[in-house]
């Protein structure tokens, strides 16, 4: 079958910016055109009632396409629903990761299981060879009985194992773990999701947060660490906030700006793709109405899924208000099922590509977050500025939410 060579569109005639405006303004009928249409966003960006193809000129980042599609990674987005199980027995621990797992969980994160010996890392293991497994409260002793079993059990443990160490705790223990890190193990995250719960703004989330790797980045290569070692060794964790349009806009830009960063310490492109986890906000959530935590969940679950994250925990709705139950459990994977298998989330990665909303907002708060990171740089670096900082964005933000 011979397929038409040009577009439907071209049977109907172009019409300019200047006419939509004039329309506009009739239709307001002498109303404020900012007051009624511009979204005033909290992160100091003005949001237009719509965009066209001419907003995309003079962009930042104009390049931008392959580095959000993962760098050839991947053509779908294929996020995995990660559970958390938060038990502090390693055989109760286990046997709920694998019931979450016969659920629907693509990934388990043992959220304050003790890993203190082998014996505790065998038991947390037990039959989850199939999913990626993240220990969340861990210490270097932790990291390294994982790596040793990781080097005598390979075949039989996860195929991705990743943990939530600090790797500013001890910078020369990080050092000694990186030096020995298998190349299945992310030992390091960094979270960002603490900033966002204090009211920062999306562009301070990204700045400081780029700031804190930078940091990191130079103080291994001092070290004599492959700055490409300490790219693939690190999970960055943000949560999503309720604003659909720039929480996607906030992780599309962060991509750009991790590999923007990772470029000046001559990372090869191939370690250059950011690995991110998301997890529904926590600030916005009530006890009054619990059941509305499942409707901000669910808005927050796709922002994160269209903004590319790698891993997604959805919160249970009564999280906030009391001890979470099976089926509130069961309820916040189903989220992530019924997005995934129903919904069909799933199969295009990126699909906010090409909306001139979605790059004018990527490339505002990308190019907001670089100037954050270049002022923190130019005080001496996240290290020395971060008390300073950190404190300046929770005291200007603390009274910006109800």
């Amino acid at each position: 079958m011979t397929m038409p060579t040009e577009s439907f569109l071209s049977e109907f005639p172009l019409v300019t910016t200047s006419e939509w405006e004039a329309a506009i303004h009739r239709d307001l009928k002498g109303a404020d055109y900012a007051s009624k249409l511009i979204w005033h966003a909290e992160e100091g960006i003005d949001v237009k009632p719509y965009y066209r193809a001419e907003d995309l000129h003079g962009r930042t980042f104009p390049d931008a396409t392959p580095l959000l599609l993962g760098l050839g990674v991947s053509s779908n987005a294929s996020w995995r629903i990660r559970e958390e199980i938060d038990l502090l027995d390693p055989e109760e621990a286990n046997r709920a990761a694998r019931e979450a797992v016969a659920a629907g969980a693509e990934e388990i994160v043992f959220v304050r299981a003790v890993v203190s010996s082998p014996s505790d890392l065998a038991l947390l293991l037990v039959n989850l060879s199939e999913v990626p497994i993240h220990f969340g409260m861990v210490d270097a002793h932790a990291i390294h009985l994982i790596v040793d079993r990781l080097y005598r059990h390979a075949v039989t443990l996860p195929a991705a194992l990743s943990a939530g160490l600090d790797p500013f705790a001890d910078l020369d223990e990080s050092a000694a773990i990186l030096a020995n890190r298998p190349a299945s193990l992310v030992p390091f995250v960094l979270h960002a999701e603490q900033l966002l719960e204090s009211g920062a703004t999306s562009a301070e989330e990204l700045g400081l947060t780029i700031a804190a790797a930078v940091d990191l980045l130079a103080e291994m290569q001092q070290r004599g660490l492959d700055p490409d070692n300490v790219a693939g060794s690190l999970t960055f964790s943000f949560a999503i906030g309720p604003h659909i349009l720039i929480q996607i806009a906030k992780l599309r830009a962060f991509r750009l700006l991790w590999a923007q960063a990772l470029r000046a310490f001559g990372v090869a492109p191939e370690h250059a793709r950011a690995r991110i986890h998301a997890r529904t906000a926590r600030w916005n959530r009530t006890g009054q109405d619990p059941h509305v935590n499942i409707l901000r969940a669910t808005t927050e679950s796709v922002s994160a899924i269209l903004g590319g994250a790698d891993s997604l925990s959805v919160a249970p709705f009564d999280e906030y208000c009391a001890e979470p139950n099976e089926a509130s459990r069961r309820l916040a994977r189903n989220t992530q099922l019924i997005l995934k298998h129903e919904a069909l989330f799933d199969r295009v990665a990126d699909p906010g590509a090409g909306s001139y909303c979605l790059e004018v907002l990527t490339d505002s708060i990308a190019r907001n977050a670089w100037e954050i990171l270049q002022r923190i740089e130019a005080g001496g670096g996240y290290l020395r500025s971060s008390p300073t900082i950190q404190s300046s964005v929770t005291h200007s933000s603390c009274n910006s939410r109800p």
